[in-house]
């Protein structure tokens, strides 16, 4: 039998997020194709690439190679008006390149056939009767920029649902371009607070009526103390700021207790407890995904015999945890010892 030809496979990461997705795309490709070769845009470093096995090179070196495909590969959609200007900057053929798709899009179908520009993405989203209002909201795109990954929607729409049009407090950390916080504003009603956090000054032009921005460092555990000092409620606390492990794990630690009794914590963008530069890394004791498997114990200190797991004022709040992809929710509410009961003839 004649031996299946391997094609020379060059994986190309664009955007700042091209390390994860090019390491995605090495591990689906690595058992049907022989892989030439990893290159990155300008602004990545080389060393962040979990599997250094591969040559890499910069974009400005693609037209001087050899290969038979090149899959591009994006936290987004680079569809085909995209892949066409691409190609026709560095002189390719188009008919060499095709591109690779990673993200995730939550519970859709989507008819990728019918696909071409993103427009045709949007429309199917949009259109979609399986759509929550966050999602409306995002692919409605009249708001400040914002950037998800586009499986959180559901994550958030199914424990954010039941604080709607009943004035929550919502603090968000990291403001980025100032979206996240309109789309909370619209999906929790006229009478929620919204507070984003942030370092960046330069975020305070994002506030308008419902949205207040704090500056300062989640780091920093005086600048919190002074949060928690100003804002004595808080029903729903949100992570996303700059996802070091410190920040994550100094969050939790002075931010949790405050949140109300029966409120929510979500901290998102877990995968980066998997990267070095991150201050994580698989099995890092140091890591959030390490940490947080100690609230697993504590969920469960009532029956511990063991005197180094007793129950503590997490194990007396916390009542449920949802991992996700990327996310951790954790429900609060004032727990003690489980009962159980036999009731019948």
């Amino acid at each position: 039998m004649e031996e299946e030809k391997k094609l020379k496979v060059i994986l190309i990461g664009i955007g700042e997020d091209c390390v994860s997705i090019v390491d995605q795309a090495i591990h689906d490709l690595k058992e049907k194709n022989r892989i030439e070769a990893v290159i990155f845009d300008r602004d990545t470093r080389y060393d962040e690439l979990s599997d250094k096995s591969y040559p890499q090179f910069m974009i400005e070196d693609l037209p001087g190679l050899t290969f038979d495909k090149l899959l591009i590969c994006s936290r987004y959609c680079i569809m085909e008006e995209s892949v066409k200007l691409f190609c026709e900057e560095l002189g390719l053929s188009r008919s060499q390149c095709g591109s690779y798709i990673t993200h995730k899009i939550g519970p859709h179908k989507i008819a990728w056939d019918k696909v071409t520009i993103m427009e045709d993405l949007v429309e199917q989203l949009c259109f979609s009767d399986s759509l929550n209002d966050l999602e409306r909201f995002f692919y409605g795109g009249k708001h400040r920029q914002l950037s998800k990954w586009l499986h959180y929607f559901e994550i958030y729409d199914r424990h954010f649902a039941k604080y709607r049009n009943k004035a929550p407090v919502v603090m968000e950390i990291g403001v980025f371009r100032g979206g996240s916080l309109q789309m909370w504003k619209e999906y929790f009603g006229k009478d929620a607070q919204i507070i984003g956090v942030d370092i960046d000054e330069r975020t305070k032009a994002f506030e308008e009526d419902q949205i207040h921005i704090e500056i300062g460092s989640q780091a920093d555990r005086d600048f919190l103390k002074q949060l928690k000092s100003k804002y004595p409620k808080i029903d729903i606390l949100i992570d996303d700021g700059g996802h070091t492990m410190e920040q994550q794990i100094t969050t939790f630690e002075e931010m949790f207790c405050h949140i109300s009794a029966d409120g929510v914590y979500l901290c998102e963008d877990l995968h980066t407890s998997y990267w070095k530069e991150y201050g994580g890394g698989y099995k890092c004791p140091d890591s959030y995904i390490e940490y947080s498997k100690n609230f697993i114990d504590y969920l469960h200190a009532w029956f511990s015999t063991d005197p180094a797991l007793q129950e503590n004022r997490y194990s007396r709040s916390m009542q449920s945890l949802h991992y996700y992809d990327s996310v951790l929710v954790i429900e609060k509410r004032k727990t003690g010892p489980a009962l159980d009961l036999m009731l019948g003839l």
